[in-house]
């Protein structure tokens, strides 16, 4: 398919940026994990201090390197333009400010999310909340520039499916994201207090809500949907896939909202249930 988002052309200045961040964060995330094999310690005697710092490292990972590659779909002229470069210099500030204080305040074994008790904690708090609005607007800007911006001849199901997946993610990842802040916890109608009251490789609560679910799929429907239409287009290239596509991102996108709405009421995640994990 010549219009793939993997090809052999020529990789611009700003993904070359990106790409750098997505390795550099599969490499912390191995170096993470042999501290945690060797460093017992835990937060509030529950979980590891590296927790948290490896699951943003993978997750960063993750999120660096689909939005490099959906970035090769746009027109050069856009991919090399001023808004990517802008992009991709403030994604980067904005992920060495957020991981940082993620790992140091690991390496300290104190909490770095919703952690207030100090006037340094609380304003670093505050700029990890801008530093993670920079990190998932990347994708919602170039799911927007996509729009206008993508190459000539790219598959419908493939471009709407990067629109959907970048625009749609974003949002409802700012937006869940602001509710946990604004609950200051992720919890609704309980804490899970051991072991057996949460997921174990996700740390999701089994006995009450917990918006950190509907936060997930939110998140995550960034690197969904652009990979489910690359399938799509290989087989149903025309108006068909296009439908199937959007079709898709509104059923994601309900199940969502559904699971955000089971948290608030104090539900336990049918998600979180059914894994178990």
């Amino acid at each position: 398919m010549s219009q793939a988002i993997l090809s052999h052309e020529r990789v611009y200045k700003p993904e070359v940026i990106i790409w750098i961040i997505s390795a550099s964060m599969f490499i912390c995330f191995a170096l993470t994990l042999v501290l945690a094999v060797f460093d017992d310690r835990t937060i509030d005697g529950v979980v590891s201090v590296w927790a948290k710092p490896l699951k943003f490292e993978i997750s960063l990972a993750i999120h660096a390197a689909t939005l490099a590659l959906v970035m090769a779909a746009l027109n050069p002229s856009v991919r090399v333009g001023k808004i990517m470069t802008v992009l991709s210099v403030a994604f980067l500030a904005a992920c060495i400010v957020e991981m940082s204080y993620i790992i140091a305040q690991a390496a300290r074994g104190e909490h770095s999310h919703f952690n207030v008790s100090t006037p340094f904690n609380r304003f670093m708090w505050s700029v990890m909340a801008i530093a993670a609005v920079v990190i998932v607007g990347a994708a919602g800007v170039i799911g927007t520039v996509m729009i206008f911006g993508s190459k000539d001849g790219l598959a419908p199901a493939l471009k709407w499916a990067i629109v959907s997946g970048l625009v749609g993610g974003t949002l409802l990842t700012i937006y869940t994201a602001f509710s946990i802040g604004a609950n200051n916890s992720p919890y609704v109608g309980g804490v899970p207090t051991n072991r057996g009251e949460r997921m174990l490789l996700t740390g999701w609560s089994l006995i009450a809500g917990d918006i950190r679910v509907s936060h997930f799929l939110a998140t995550h429907m960034i690197q969904v949907l652009p990979v489910v239409g690359l399938a799509i287009s290989r087989v149903a290239p025309g108006r068909n896939g296009l439908i199937i596509v959007l079709v898709f991102a509104l059923a994601w996108s309900t199940f969502t909202i559904m699971e955000y709405g089971r948290a608030l009421g104090g539900n336990s995640s049918t998600l979180a249930i059914s894994i178990g994990l």
